[in-house]
């Protein structure tokens, strides 16, 4: 009699554990998944295309401005840093802080208005992107490049919606080397988020102001 309850109080014991355990897994299991669920969403607010105009036909002007981007910014960077370039034009797009289409964006900064030829052209070093400004030609001397160029913006433009902004939602970078950063990489709401080649990307951070155009 002595053994049988014995067994049966061994018996009770183990069910208990076995049933604890059972409750411990569940609750590490739901802490886990609210773990993930946070730090899923965390990933998309940065990471998720901010441009989502995915069926725009950009005009052959627009390709042009976006690729000369490229060209004149990475042409010597890797793949990566090629698209690190886009993504930080076409984020500007989304941004209403920024102007809205790709030629403007790429093009931002003080002109004036030549008389004689009766065009704008930008002031020296007065622009978003240098080589738009530094007083030499912007037309392409590598031919192949410049087709890369091309190529990968038009392929960037068609899959914009499939491919993660790696880059974080950066809006803004500079090179890596320079003996003095830009002041504006200083400021408290520019959060660097990663670096890519010879380029160090920043997120402007103010989420009232950003807009999906």
């Amino acid at each position: 009699m002595k053994k049988l309850i014995l067994t049966a109080l061994s018996y009770l014991l183990f069910v208990n554990m076995v049933l604890g355990l059972q409750v411990v897994d569940v609750q590490a299991e739901n802490l886990l998944n609210k773990h993930v669920e946070s730090a899923t969403k965390q990933i998309e607010r940065h990471t998720e295309p901010k441009f989502r105009n995915t069926f725009m036909v950009f005009s052959k002007e627009q390709v042009e401005c976006l690729a000369m981007n490229v060209y004149h910014e990475a042409r010597n960077e890797s793949l990566s840093g090629k698209i690190a370039v886009i993504l930080v034009t076409m984020n500007r797009v989304a941004d209403e802080r920024f102007p809205a289409s790709i030629c403007k964006v790429v093009h931002e900064g003080r002109h004036y208005y030549n008389e004689k030829k009766k065009k704008y052209y930008p002031h020296r070093d007065r622009c978003q992107f240098s080589w738009y400004c530094d007083g030499k030609s912007d037309d392409p001397r590598n031919k192949k490049a410049w087709a890369y160029s091309m190529a990968l913006t038009e392929y960037f433009l068609k899959r914009s919606m499939s491919l993660i902004d790696f880059t974080e939602g950066a809006t803004h970078y500079h090179a890596g080397w320079m003996e003095k950063f830009p002041r504006w990489a200083n400021r408290k709401n520019f959060k660097k988020t990663v670096t890519i080649d010879t380029h160090l990307f920043y997120r402007w951070e103010d989420p009232k102001l950003l807009a999906s155009r």
